[in-house]
């Protein structure tokens, strides 16, 4: 059911939220309340089809903000944009130009929801802050896109009227599994998070394969659990 958990300090809201969904589809009224943290420029919590993942409206200043504050809390270097969780390939094409090819528009309908994040060229719909943020800026606009293959995550992204910015859990020494287990991401994170939507274990070795597509021919940067070869024949 839904958990509230007290939450020290800060001056937000005094509760981060706890939502146990065991089937979307049967469970999603109970996502609104979720959503509408979402749509209020909030922070927190959900599951993809590779692992627990922060997440807050693209087109809410005061959430981006608590995003990458949140990035440097984990230390690490923001070398690049986050990338965006859409719902659907529309949703990409908004943000992108991914679907001014014809075969890019074909590859993206055989290859998504799956496991893959492709770089693409920004459109102006992209927030500047995304791509000029205090302490980073990105020559070069482009944003990775994913659609996940996750009925929990495509059920909240579907309540939604943007795409949202996706940092993945980090591992850290004594929380191995904090990525792929919610409640482990709880109580680590309740002070720093609005809520959680908790959808059991996620698997490990999940990854996805990231393709650079802002170049003459796709570039395959790190190769995971999508085929690349399945990329290649659409795009060759």
């Amino acid at each position: 059911g839904l958990v509230m958990m007290a939450k020290g300090g800060g001056n937000r809201a005094t509760k981060t939220m706890y939502v146990e969904i065991e089937d979307a589809e049967q469970e999603a009224w109970r996502l609104e309340q979720v959503t509408d943290i979402i749509k209020n420029g909030g922070l927190g919590v959900i599951p993809t089809d590779s692992c627990y993942s922060f997440i807050t409206d693209v087109q809410s200043r005061k959430g981006v903000d608590r995003l990458y504050a949140l990035v440097r809390l984990d230390g690490a270097k923001v070398k690049k944009p986050l990338a965006l969780l859409c719902h659907s390939i529309s949703q990409i094409s908004s943000y992108t130009t991914a679907v001014n090819f014809k075969k890019v528009f074909k590859m993206l309908k055989a290859t998504l929801p799956g496991p893959y994040t492709f770089i693409f060229p920004s459109t102006n719909e992209l927030p500047r802050v995304i791509l000029d943020h205090k302490k980073h800026t990105w020559k070069r606009k482009e944003i990775g896109v994913r659609v996940p293959d996750d009925p929990c995550c495509l059920a909240i992204l579907q309540g939604l009227d943007n795409p949202v910015l996706v940092y993945s859990v980090p591992r850290e020494s004594k929380g191995e599994m904090q990525p792929f287990d919610p409640a482990l991401v709880l109580e680590r994170w309740e002070n720093e998070i609005d809520f959680v939507v908790a959808n059991g274990a996620r698997d490990e070795g999940m990854s996805t394969t990231v393709i650079d597509m802002t170049k003459d021919s796709p570039e395959l940067l790190r190769e995971g659990v999508g085929s690349w070869e399945n990329v290649e024949d659409f795009l060759s």
